[in-house]
Parts: C-alpha cells; sequence; structure tokens
C-alpha cells in the first residue's frame, strides 16, 4: 500500500492534513515527542517520533512511506532541518514531496522569512524528486492561536497600518495538500501560490471577528519599535523576533494582499472566506 510521510503531523497543517486524508491508513505522522505520538496514535493513525536535527531519526520515520508531506518549524534551523529532510527523503526513497512553504517566498527574497523558506523549496527542487511546492500566505488560524490573548483583551495591536493580507485557512493548505498526495498529475514539479478570496486589513479582520463571536475588538496599529518590544516581553526569541518584523515589513508594501486561485484550482472548491473562519472559531475569543 502506499504510504504518506507527514513531516510536522502535530503542527496546524500537519494536523489538518490528517483530518482531510479519508484513508488513515495510508498515514505516518511524523511528530517531535512521544506525547505527540500517542495523541495520533490514540486517533488510530501510525506516529513514528524523528529529530529534524537527526537525518537517520529521519529516514527511519519515512520506512515504507513512498510520498511526503514537508513544513518546517519556524525555529532558527530551519533551513538546515528543510536540507536534512530533503536528503533523507533522498534516502529513504521518497519519490513525491508536496512542500508547504511561504507566500513570496524564493532563495533570493530581500526579507528574511520569504529567504529561509526558499532556501528549503531550493532543495526540493535541487533533490530532483518529483515535487509540488504549496505557497500559502498568512494563516487566518493565528488569529484564533497565537493572537487569541490579544483580542480577549479587545485589541489587536500589530504594526502592519492598513494594508492588506490575503490570508487562507489551515483547512485549505490541507486541502491542496491532500489532493495533490492523492494525485498529482499535471501538477507536478509546479508551485502554487494559495490565498484566501480576498484581502483584509486589520480593521477589516476585527470587525469580522468583532461580528462572528459577539465581542468588542479593535485594531490599533503600533509603531515597529513598539511591537519590537512587545515581542521581546513576551519572550519571543531574538530569530523568530526578527521574522516576524520582517513578514511585517513585507505586509507595509503593500505585497500580501494579492488573490490567486489556486485552491479552487487544486481542490474544485473555492478558498473559505474569513467570514467562515471566524464564525467556525468564534469561541477562540470568548
Amino acid at each position: 500500500m502506499s504510504r504518506i510521510f507527514i513531516a510536522g503531523a502535530a503542527g496546524n497543517i500537519g494536523s489538518s492534513l490528517i483530518d482531510t486524508l479519508p484513508d488513515k491508513g495510508e498515514i505516518v505522522a511524523g511528530v517531535r515527542s512521544p506525547e505527540k505520538a500517542e495523541a495520533l496514535r490514540a486517533r488510530g493513525v501510525e506516529a513514528r517520533v524523528f529529530d529534524f536535527e537527526d537525518k537517520d531519526s529521519m529516514v527511519a520515520a519515512m520506512a515504507g512511506c513512498d510520498r511526503m508531506f514537508l513544513v518546517v518549524p519556524m525555529l532558527e534551523k530551519m533551513t538546515r532541518f528543510g536540507r536534512l529532510a530533503v536528503d533523507a527523503a533522498k534516502e529513504a526513497g521518497i519519490g513525491y514531496i508536496v512542500r508547504s512553504s511561504a507566500y513570496g517566498a524564493s532563495s533570493d527574497a530581500h526579507w528574511r522569512l520569504g529567504r529561509e523558506n526558499g532556501m528549503i523549496d531550493q532543495f526540493v527542487e535541487d533533490s530532483k524528486i518529483p515535487f509540488t511546492v504549496l505557497r500559502p500566505n498568512s494563516f487566518m488560524q493565528n488569529f484564533s492561536t497565537t493572537l487569541a490573548d490579544m483580542i480577549k483583551s479587545g485589541t489587536i495591536a500589530l504594526a502592519e497600518e492598513d494594508y492588506k493580507v490575503s490570508y487562507i485557512d489551515v483547512r485549505d493548505i490541507a486541502a491542496c495538500a491532500a489532493r495533490l498526495l492523492r494525485d498529482n498529475d499535471g501538477f507536478t514539479d509546479g508551485f502554487y501560490a494559495l490565498t484566501g478570496p480576498q484581502g483584509l486589513t486589520l480593521t477589516d479582520v476585527a470587525d469580522t471577528i468583532g461580528s462572528e463571536a459577539g465581542v468588542k475588538v479593535l485594531y490599533t496599529p503600533v509603531e515597529e519599535e513598539a511591537y519590537i518590544e512587545g515581542l521581546d516581553s513576551a519572550g519571543v526569541p531574538e530569530w523568530n523576533r526578527n521574522m516576524l518584523v520582517s513578514l511585517s515589513r513585507v505586509i507595509k508594501l503593500g505585497m500580501m494582499g494579492n488573490v490567486t486561485q489556486a485552491v479552487e484550482y487544486l481542490t474544485g472548491a473555492p478558498a473559505r472566506p474569513f467570514a467562515e473562519f471566524a464564525a467556525d472559531h468564534a469561541g477562540a475569543w470568548r
């Protein structure tokens, strides 16, 4: 039986991909802790523990799989993690990779997070393993997870001014990946920029969350210096802080508001609007 190795199966997209793939028997979930593995096994999913810093552990975890979904955690060593994962895939005999990257990524991108992701995309392409690269925009789910407490305080305080972002629901990224992992005919060696159906300012986001969740929330733009101070006081590591600042700067260049039809092209269904996401996750902000 053909099997899919999901690297980073406990993350946002990996978890949603497991939910989306209909046959749990074809999944091998790669996770970084025994606790996460046990939680997945309780759901009837085969889970194997691996370490992004240990190629041999990845080769062992990929054993018996012929396809891989690759998403790399946003940590300082992410390009090294990506390189080792691709090398492990070659050694393990993986025959096709779906790589989840980032919107606007390229190995020569002028912004840091785009360049880090683009370098991993380049490793995938250079491997000569057939691949498809998905480049999703910022996740809607960031508002229901990392930013939820901020929103519950009644204020979204970020340094993005009034520029638009075409946020995408993680469930749509997973749907694209699932479609490709089941049938990639015609999509091999392609790159797809994934977005939601509209560009939204953070004022739009605040208004929609307020309406759908029945809460009062306002967007208050802050200067970059205050944004950095907030990240530092929250204990965000310096490297991650620099990546987030680079992202906010790209948003303020007006580069993240474009809309593509790639989700519908890959899946046959249009991307979910932000209002649907907000209605589904309203409990996160109450």
